[in-house]
């Protein structure tokens, strides 16, 4: 009696169980991964008992990036700096108003990516020094402990810029000259010329007697640096916003405003689908 030949078991997805068809037809392991990257990713990721274990050499490590943590990293982000705000303020010391305004905004990936986001300067008699922090908790409390001791410092954002609120445009408007919005300090501070001096080209608003209005001009300008972090006014965020602001008034029914002659083109990412 002939034994009956066994048919070969087909092969299943490790990643997701099924059996995998034929070689011709398009569901393969790889197209079950990329389909499934985030789930995936988040199972396999390993586990972790503190926030330092999440970090190697200061950048997320490669095993969480995709997965849920960056989601759980955010949210405590989010936490510490309502923690900060809603617990610091007392016994006299008030949280910076730079700080509202960060939570406001929300965080990104890039303050996620890097395990000390966060910086506080202080201005010491010896010079200024840099303290970097993981959330805003932390350096808002070693803020509130130098400036119990006397001195000065500001709380800074290293990987991300922060563009001018709408409501503090007036404000802008009755600060002297040398206070310039700075987007890693999320506030106006003062701006001095480098040293040595430099000077580069940059598109400025120009008022034009003529025209009655603001008109873009090539100028050269020179180079100023924050006082507190040190940024630059080479920062696009920063030559946004700390230009005239002015109101245009288009007529009913148009649908597209044209940009007027010189000014800088802003490029607008697309959402992927």
């Amino acid at each position: 009696m002939k034994a009956i030949p066994q048919r070969s078991r087909r092969k299943t997805c490790r990643w997701c169980g099924k059996r995998l068809l034929s070689e011709r037809h398009p569901h393969t392991e790889t197209m079950c991964f990329v389909k499934n990257e985030r789930s995936i990713r988040s199972k396999m990721r390993p586990k972790v008992k503190r926030i330092s274990d999440v970090y190697e050499g200061g950048k997320l490590r490669s095993a969480f990036v995709g997965s849920n943590m960056e989601d759980i990293l955010l949210k405590r982000q989010q936490q510490k700096g309502l923690d900060a705000v809603l617990g610091l303020g007392a016994n006299g010391y008030k949280v910076p108003r730079n700080v509202s305004h960060m939570i406001a905004q929300g965080f990104v990936w890039t303050q996620v990516a890097n395990q000390r986001p966060w910086a506080v300067y202080v201005f010491t008699p010896k010079g200024k020094r840099r303290k970097r922090f993981n959330n805003l908790y932390d350096a808002v409390e070693f803020h509130a402990r130098i400036t119990r001791l006397g001195l000065k410092g500001g709380i800074v954002s290293l990987p991300r810029s922060y563009e001018l609120p709408p409501e503090w445009r007036l404000r802008k408007a009755k600060l002297p000259k040398r206070f310039k919005w700075c987007p890693n300090c999320a506030d106006f501070r003062t701006f001095h010329r480098v040293d040595p001096a430099q000077r580069f080209e940059a598109p400025i608003k120009v008022w034009s007697e003529e025209k009655q209005r603001f008109e873009w001009r090539n100028r050269m300008i020179w180079l100023t640096e924050c006082q507190v972090c040190g940024n630059t006014n080479r920062s696009p965020v920063f030559r946004r916003a700390n230009q005239p602001y002015e109101v245009r008034k288009i007529k009913a029914g148009v649908r597209r405003v044209k940009p007027r002659k010189g000014a800088p083109t802003r490029k607008v990412r697309r959402k992927r689908l």
